[in-house]
């Protein structure tokens, strides 16, 4: 008489197991609760593992986890359980509002909001933008990949130090003309020709960061921003406009003058055949009187 064995599993995992990314935002709405096939507890638990992901396994009985790349076919064993990975979300980031199975390798982006405060006290929010990836071509990504649990929060709040840090150098003014070199420099180091930030404990590589708002929390601060952009519209305005009335007048003044040249080379021209015209008819009175003198004298 043989019995099935049963393999418990956690609601949370169930649920993973049965959404095909192996994903679910915990602050999102569940619409598909009571709808889904559940597994009987004495089947195979196997998870099919996305293209350019990794799931690690834990062996309890061994103490030892392994990791598996997809696309795979993953089946536990007896005394194997799937490591569920909580990460951090949201703007700005709140930790915990994704749990998943699987890791993926990208390129992929996240996006982060922060306060930041120059050295002349103007608090500013800023939406940041990072390209990332984890580095497939290590061969110790797999041993690596699972050292920081939350990798987009350990990420985040690295990249938000150094921001804060530069920013809290500059003044309102300078941050404001320079911003994307200062926020590129506090990130990478340099602001042009830059090497990716790269985090060594668990592989994951910053390729760039791209600024995506800056707005002053500050009332009085985000009027004068904006009085300042509005100044600066209408110098620009003013200066194109200047510059085209300059361009248009050099124009004018030039056609004006080739047009005298022109009317001064007509009138030399024409002054030049009435001259001429002139020395022609005195040849030809002189051949008419001496033409006159000849026929008298016979």
């Amino acid at each position: 008489h043989e019995a099935l064995g049963k393999k418990p599993l956690s609601p949370l995992v169930e649920e993973l197991l049965s959404n095909p990314r192996l994903t679910k935002n915990m602050a999102a709405r569940d619409t598909t609760s009571g709808k889904k096939a559940r597994r009987k507890p004495w089947q195979v638990v196997t998870c099919n593992v996305p293209h350019n992901a990794v799931v690690q396994v834990y062996d309890y009985k061994e103490k030892r986890a392994r990791v598996v790349v997809g696309p795979e076919l993953v089946a536990l064993q007896p005394d194997e359980e799937f490591t569920v990975v909580s990460l951090s979300a949201g703007k700005p980031k709140q930790e915990g509002l994704i749990k998943t199975l699987a890791l993926h390798l990208g390129p992929d982006f996240m996006t982060d909001v922060l306060l930041v405060e120059t050295k002349d006290h103007a608090r500013l929010q800023l939406q940041l933008s990072f390209n990332w990836e984890f580095d497939a071509s290590a061969a110790d990504i797999k041993d690596r990949i699972f050292n920081v649990p939350d990798f987009v929060g350990d990420a985040c709040k690295a990249i938000s130090s150094r921001v804060r840090g530069s920013v809290a150098a500059e003044s309102f003014d300078q941050f404001h003309r320079n911003s994307t070199s200062i926020i590129r420099r506090a990130v990478f180091g340099k602001a042009e020709d830059f090497e990716p930030l790269v985090f060594p404990n668990n592989g994951l590589i910053i390729t760039s960061v791209d600024i995506q708002g800056v707005d002053p929390v500050d009332p009085k601060t985000r009027e004068a921003l904006q009085k300042s952009v509005q100044l600066a519209i209408e110098i620009t305005t003013k200066s194109q406009e200047a510059t085209a009335r300059h361009l248009a007048t050099s124009k004018e003044q030039s056609a004006h003058g080739r047009l005298e040249r022109q009317v001064i080379q007509d009138k030399a021209k024409a002054e030049e055949i009435r001259k001429q015209l002139l020395d022609i008819q005195a040849g030809n009175a002189a051949i008419e009187s001496t033409g006159s003198s000849t026929a008298q004298a016979k």
